[in-house]
């Protein structure tokens, strides 16, 4: 994505998003609030002009953010309190090369959540708590490496046999496929104030886990250029005992993200 012309790649797209989020934090600021018309307004209660019986109303709206793209349903709850469900879902592949090894990845998100809002006050400060489903989150990977070329594992160089060359696959998938999550944001989905459209924010995590990355290679490989000392990799005791440790170390890179980050934005309407 070219998002800004004069940024690196990467910051241009980190500018994009924060943009993106500034704006979405701006309007369900404006949309969300309770206006003082409606305060002063002869209502039964001072904090909304909707009812307050349970599922008495609902919303349905989109959603992104780093669970992917997806749609909610709600309905409200009580004065204070709604119940939402979403579910979100993200494919994205991307080819690169580095250092001579050609790599095809594919990530894939799906997961489905049913949450609890409840605000502690008359604004549109939300607290929220949930469970979420995890039944497909997980990156895949092919790799080959070219004749001649090296792969590096724990730090040593391994080349790539020309005669059978080099190739594999490698995942990243979270266990659990249930996870509870807790986040808190801005925005009603149904807005008291007896508003149709609403552009709710949320932040927080979902517990799901300690990620687990596995790497399987096949096809031959030398510790030197010499094609002599090229042998299969299944049965080279050396290459797989980096293998290992290569795993190892990534595994260990990759623990801390057993809490997974969840940044939402989207807009909601209320049909009734």
């Amino acid at each position: 994505m070219d998002c800004t012309p004069n940024l690196p790649r990467r910051s241009r797209c980190l500018y994009f998003a924060g943009l993106s989020f500034v704006l979405f934090f701006v309007l369900q600021t404006a949309y969300s609030s309770d206006s003082a018309a409606v305060i002063e307004e002869s209502k039964p209660y001072h904090e909304s002009q909707l009812s307050t019986r349970p599922f008495r109303h609902f919303a349905v709206g989109v959603t992104g953010g780093t669970q992917g793209a997806g749609v909610e349903v709600a309905t409200t709850i009580s004065r204070r309190t709604n119940l939402r469900v979403d579910g979100n879902f993200f494919n994205y592949s991307q080819t690169l090369s580095q250092d001579g090894v050609s790599y095809n990845a594919n990530l894939r998100l799906r997961n489905y959540s049913a949450t609890y809002d409840f605000f502690p006050w008359t604004g549109a400060f939300r607290l929220s708590a949930g469970f979420a489903a995890y039944n497909q989150f997980n990156v895949n990977a092919a790799a080959t490496v070219p004749a001649g070329q090296t792969i590096t594992l724990n730090d040593v160089d391994y080349y790539s046999s020309a005669a059978d060359p080099l190739h594999g696959s490698a995942t990243v998938a979270y266990p659990n496929k249930y996870a509870p999550l807790a986040t808190f944001g801005w925005g009603n989905v149904i807005p008291r104030s007896g508003r149709r459209l609403a552009f709710p924010v949320e932040i927080g995590a979902a517990f799901a886990g300690t990620p687990a990355f596995n790497i399987a290679m096949a096809g031959s490989a030398c510790a030197t250029t010499d094609p002599a000392t090229c042998q299969p990799v299944s049965t080279y005791s050396d290459f797989q005992t980096h293998l290992t440790a290569q795993r190892a170390k990534v595994n260990n890179d990759i623990a801390p993200f057993r809490v997974y980050p969840i940044v939402n934005m989207g807009f909601t309407y209320r049909f009734f």
